[in-house]
């Protein structure tokens, strides 16, 4: 009885004895916690702890490490915390450092610390970066980082056995990539939450990764930045480094346009990598993915629909030997996909079936509406990495050229307006035009149809209900059967264009007709539409190099009738009642038409060789161009002709004759008054030659009959050769020629009334003159010497009767087309027959006067002429004899062209008229003795003896003077008379001739 008495208290003490010694060991614990947790971290100072940590990682890294602070915590969780890591950039990457930390935290297993082994079971990372650097020479500021050797670690030591971290967090993440060599840079941040176990030797991990943002800046498609932000990451993948082998057993992309989910594996880490992937994307939507684009990439695309892809990635990575090359297979779909251009619609409801490689994309079945027509075919371009080739084969519907022009610029479409449709069933074959070369190996075929086309032109309707077929066969194009209306005229023609893609030529034919006035009214000059009349009917065929009009050739006929229009040196407009003009490819040709301007008509022929192109046929130097024409009138009036101007009363003989006299006309210079009307004439440098044939020629106050002279024109230089009309009512022959080969650098305004005979564009001047210089050679015969003399000099009608004249010369020109007086030369005959000396000038009257003459002896001669020369101003008379009805005589001098008066004249009278004149009386002083003398000599037998008498002429034409040179040897002469009449009177007294005895 007394042993379980006993043994009860001894059972019922042990759970006390066990909640006491448990009790006993946790409160141990618990002081040996605390106490660590007191003494531990002052064992471990922060800057014990840097000794630890950063000498291995400089030695590791190479860099200058730098932290601020470490420390070590035990309660209420064992962890250890390093704020402000910093590693030093590489020398010449700037004072950055490559990686900084604000803080890295890592708990740590509580009992292992105990044991002294560190078993991290969470780790977080604050607000990292990283500085990645290319420099312009390709380097990179980590290529040195990390090349301390570590060979002394165990090889065959899993690198990640022992650190398991259940729960790795990352906030605030920034990685930076620059390259200064491409001006490309990359920004990204983001925050993670991961675990990392390890597998044996092996790692799993498993997490998330949330991309707050992406920047790339890229140079090359503009100074914008391609942005994605709020994207995610959440994989699971297995990672064995030993093998070499990353399994993707989950990886999912999400961003707002795009959602991909990628598995498989990648292999041969350590040597080759390659890939076994899967992927697929959901339907996305094409206008989200444009927003990260950069906007220069897709501004006025405006890009719509969805694109849905799966397939698969494999092969190696860096493969060069061929044997398991990276390949890729794709299919998809696009659906209601669709682009603009400019803000116009391109592209809508496009759908197609999509397949995909590395260096391939087709799109089949392809569904859609181009600028709102139908369009459906295919399209494929193969070898993208090599030489790419493209495929396809597209046909449309009825598009409308409104919007097609859309895609033109602005200042090509203009006012043009364009209008109806264009309908393309095409195909193509061959390499992705680069260049002018490869765009000529792409084969094209196929046919359209233009319908219900229209152009304006500034406002105006040119081009309408034109229709064509149009063909495409290699590098060739045509436009056939083109039917429709220019300017409200009927057109039809074809045109076919060669050689497409380098140095295109077009061929063709037109044929229609134009009414002029319609034509001219797309200058925008209302005045000129209105002013020019007539219509053209053609038919011309044509070909040449498309990037040079002007260097096509036409051929064919064109026909104009009631032509009429403005030509400003006109006083009325130009009109051409009927012409036919053919082209003949180079030039031209014109049967003879009558061309009328007001009152006055002339007939021209006319032909243009090589004067295509125009470039070259019209150069400013050395023109190809030459031309022959032929132009007759029964009567042209040229002050009817050409507009009167201020000094239309000025002809330019008066103008000539008071230019060399050094005289005004109506208090105006003759200079300025030339140079207004005849200023700026420039001949062209082509070569023309030409006929003239006219009955009557009016140029007030001259007129010419019968004239015909033949034209030469080359190289600035007019020659008026075989000249011959009859004028003064006598018969002009010779030659003349017009040089301006020599520049001047006096310029030449425009001027009202001025003729231009440059090519110069209409309304536009020529900025400086040539140097103009005349030769002539000409001859005058039986003219009337008044009127001559009348026009074209100032002495007016001096002499009277009929002149004829040679005279062979040359002079340098003014501006105004003037003799310059100085330069003036001529030397020559002059004859005047049947006249005398008008008493109306100064220079007869005064001769009169002073002889005290009767007034017929001056007016009635025979002849009076003489060589004479022209000279530094200066009318120079050799010796001139006349013959007249009372008395003969000569003279000598000069006429100044200024007017002066130098002459020398001798004049063999007649006793009778010598007495008459009452000049000896005055001459042998009061007594009047020689007078009485002479009086009696005139009486007597000795009447019918002359006198020399010489004079001087003096002074200016309008104020002359007149000396008497011989006064001695008149009285002289007249004694001499006298004595030998005496002594005849002796020799009759005593009979015989006073020889007998």
């Amino acid at each position: 009885m007394s042993a379980p008495t006993s043994e009860a208290p001894a059972s019922s003490s042990r759970p006390r004895r066990l909640l006491k010694w448990g009790g006993g060991l946790i409160g141990g614990l618990a002081v040996l916690v605390l106490a660590a947790a007191l003494v531990v971290p002052r064992l471990f100072t922060s800057e014990q702890l840097k000794g630890y940590v950063i000498p291995p990682l400089e030695d590791a890294t190479g860099r200058q490490v730098a932290i601020d602070a470490i420390g070590l915590r035990v309660l209420p969780t064992p962890a250890v915390r390093v704020s402000g890591f910093r590693l030093a950039n590489a020398e010449g990457y700037g004072p950055a450092p490559a990686v900084e930390a604000r803080t890295l935290t890592v708990d740590v297993a509580l009992w292992p610390l105990v044991l002294l082994n560190i078993r991290p079971t969470a780790v977080a990372l604050e607000a990292p970066v990283v500085r990645y650097e290319v420099g312009e020479d390709g380097a990179t500021n980590f290529d040195d980082l990390g090349t301390a050797d570590t060979t002394a670690a165990a090889s065959n030591e899993s690198p990640l056995a022992g650190i398991p971290v259940s729960n790795f967090r990352v906030s605030e993440a920034r990685l930076q990539y620059t390259d200064r060599s491409t001006g490309q840079a990359l920004s990204v941040d983001f925050d993670a939450q991961l675990d990392a176990l390890p597998d044996g030797a092996a790692l799993t991990s498993a997490g998330t990764v949330d991309l707050r943002s992406v920047r790339a800046l890229l140079p090359s498609v503009g100074p914008d930045t391609l942005v994605v932000r709020d994207a995610a990451a959440n994989y699971d993948v297995r990672l064995d480094p030993t093998a070499g082998r990353l399994d993707l057993r989950r990886l999912e992309l999400d961003t707002a346009p795009l959602a991909v989910s990628v598995d498989g594996t990648v292999s041969g880490l350590n040597a080759q990598p390659t890939l076994d992937l899967a992927f697929e994307t959901g339907r996305t939507d094409l206008a989200e993915i444009a927003a990260f684009a950069p906007a220069a990439a897709v501004e006025g695309v405006n890009p719509r629909g969805t694109l849905a892809l799966d397939g698969t990635m494999s092969g190696s990575l860096a493969d060069t030997t061929g044997t398991n090359p990276l390949r890729l297979a794709a299919s998809g779909r696009l659906a209601e996909a669709g682009v603009d251009y400019d803000g116009t619609a391109l592209l809508r409801d496009l759908s197609a079936d999509l397949s995909l490689s590395l260096d391939s994309v087709t799109l089949r079945s392809v569904q859609g509406r181009l600028l709102g027509a139908s369009l459906t075919g295919r399209l494929s371009a193969r070898a993208l990495t090599a030489d790419p080739r493209l495929a396809f084969e597209l046909k449309t519907g009825a598009m409308n050229l409104a919007d097609l022009a859309a895609f033109a610029p602005p200042e090509q479409v203009g006012a043009y307006n364009p209008q109806g449709t264009l309908r393309l069933d095409v195909a193509a074959n061959g390499p992705l035009p680069t260049d002018a070369a490869s765009a000529q190996q792409l084969s094209l075929t196929g046919s359209g149809q233009l319908a219900g086309v229209g152009v304006d032109y500034d406002g105006r309707p040119l081009l309408r209900d034109l229709r064509a077929g149009i063909g495409v066969s290699g590098t060739t194009a045509s436009v056939q059967d083109l039917d429709g209306r220019l300017l409200d005229e009927p057109l039809s023609g074809s045109v076919r264009v060669r050689n497409l893609f380098d140095r295109p030529q077009v061929e063709g034919q037109l044929a229609g007709a134009a009414d002029l006035s319609r034509l001219a009214a797309l200058t925008g000059d209302d005045a000129l539409a209105e002013s020019v009349r007539g219509r053209a009917d053609y038919d011309v065929r044509f070909e040449g190099p498309v990037d040079a009009p002007d260097a096509i050739q036409p051929q064919g006929r064109v026909d104009l009738a009631g032509v009429q229009v403005p030509y400003e040196s006109f006083r009325a407009p130009v009109e051409i009642p009927q012409a036919t003009v053919q082209l003949t490819g180079t030039g031209l040709s014109m049967d003879e038409a009558t061309i009328r301007s007001g009152d006055q008509s002339v007939r021209l022929q006319a032909t243009a060789r090589t004067l295509f192109p125009v470039s070259e046929g019209l150069a400013a130097t050395d023109p190809s161009m030459t031309a022959s024409f032929t132009l007759t009138s029964d009567r042209l009036d040229l002050v009817a002709l050409y507009p009167e101007a201020d000094t239309s009363d000025v002809y330019y003989s008066q103008l000539f004759a008071a230019h060399l006299s050094g005289g005004e006309i109506g208090g105006r210079s003759p200079d300025a008054m030339a140079e207004e009307l005849y200023g700026g004439i420039e001949l062209p440098t082509y070569a023309v030659d030409g006929r003239v044939e006219i009955g009557t020629l009016l140029n007030e106050p001259q007129r010419y009959d019968d004239l015909a002279v033949d034209v030469r024109l080359d190289d600035r230089r007019l020659r008026l050769q075989n000249l011959t009309a009859t004028t003064y009512e006598g018969t002009l022959t010779g030659s003349m020629t017009l040089d301006q080969r020599e520049t001047s650098a006096a310029s030449a305004a425009s001027r009202p009334g001025s003729v231009w005979l440059a090519t110069t564009a209409s309304g536009r001047a020529p900025s400086a003159a040539p140097a103009s210089a005349l030769t002539y050679d000409v001859q005058l015969q039986d003219a009337q010497a008044g009127a001559v003399l009348n026009d074209w000099t100032t002495l007016g009608r001096l002499v009277t009767g009929t002149l004829t004249l040679n005279a062979d010369g040359e002079t340098a020109l003014t501006d105004g087309l003037l003799p310059e007086t100085d330069a003036f030369t001529a030397i020559g005959q002059s004859l005047v027959a049947n006249g005398g000396l008008s008493l109306d000038m100064g220079p007869a009257q005064a001769l009169v006067n002073a002889l005290n003459l009767p007034a017929p002896a001056l007016k009635q001669f025979g002849r009076l002429g003489g060589p004479f020369a022209i000279e530094d101003g200066q009318f120079r008379l050799e010796t001139w004899t006349f013959g007249g009805s009372q008395f003969d005589g000569s003279m000598q001098g000069a006429l100044g062209l200024g007017g002066g008066v130098d002459l020398k004249m001798t004049l063999q009278l007649p006793l009778s008229l010598l007495s008459d004149s009452g000049l000896p009386a005055r001459l042998g002083g009061g007594d009047g003795q020689l007078g009485s003398l002479l009086s009696k000599l005139a009486g007597g037998d000795a009447g019918t003896e002359t006198v020399p008498v010489t004079v001087r002429l003096g002074g200016t034409m309008r104020d002359p003077s007149v000396e008497v040179l011989n006064r001695d040897a008149i009285t002289s002469k007249i004694q001499a008379l006298a004595k030998e009449q005496g002594l005849n009177r002796l020799r009759n007294l005593f009979g015989g001739d006073g020889g007998g005895e």
